[in-house]
């Protein structure tokens, strides 16, 4: 993480990694394989921790209002940077491109569904409901989308006003459940 503040992934090198370490470029290697791997792993532990501070801050308060939980989430994704935009930024970016994508991301997404379906949600109206699978699918993507847009980002825009706008966006959408009671499903059905 040291050496990516400064430098760049392109020219991070097993030498300089184990160097900083204090460590034989050996030892290192009997841990990770290349630069590859260390890069994996560093991934690997940052999205699990980012799960962990996403998951500990849905369930440690109750909301009070229906947009908590996704402010919630965004300060447990900011504050897990810990001030290192830039090396998260770097680390998204080679595991948006690395070939290994989909199984070191899969279990991020697939512990945020979990949590997204697990209990009821505060609706505008007073009410709670519990998330259909498609709606957290929908908003999960969409959310975590934003959320690596802001971390990718070398200029983003203020975090208080994505923080926001992420709340009218999910907060709208589950408003809107598309039922045949609901109007608006009616709305968005073909004319016969």
């Amino acid at each position: 993480m040291q050496l990516l503040e400064t430098g760049d992934i392109a020219s991070l090198t097993t030498n300089a990694v184990a160097a900083k370490a204090g460590v034989s470029i050996g030892t290192l290697y009997q841990y990770f394989g290349s630069k590859h791997a260390l890069l994996d792993a560093l991934v690997t532990r940052e999205l699990g921790a980012m799960t962990d501070k996403i998951a500990d801050s849905m369930q440690r308060a109750t909301p009070t209002a229906p947009g908590d939980p996704i402010r919630e989430i965004v300060r447990a994704v900011t504050a897990s940077y810990g001030g290192r935009n830039r090396v998260h930024r770097l680390l998204m970016e080679h595991s948006s491109t690395s070939n290994a994508q989909g199984g070191r991301l899969a279990p991020f997404y697939a512990r945020l569904l979990e949590i997204s379906t697990a209990d009821e949600v505060a609706m505008p109206d007073g009410h709670t409901r519990k998330p259909t699978e498609a709606e957290a699918f929908v908003l999960t993507f969409a959310v975590t989308g934003v959320l690596r847009m802001l971390a990718a980002s070398a200029d983003p825009p203020p975090l208080q006003e994505v923080e926001d706008a992420l709340v009218r966006l999910v907060t709208g959408f589950t408003a809107q459940r598309s039922t045949p009671e609901n109007p608006a499903y009616r709305s968005l059905r073909p004319c016969a």
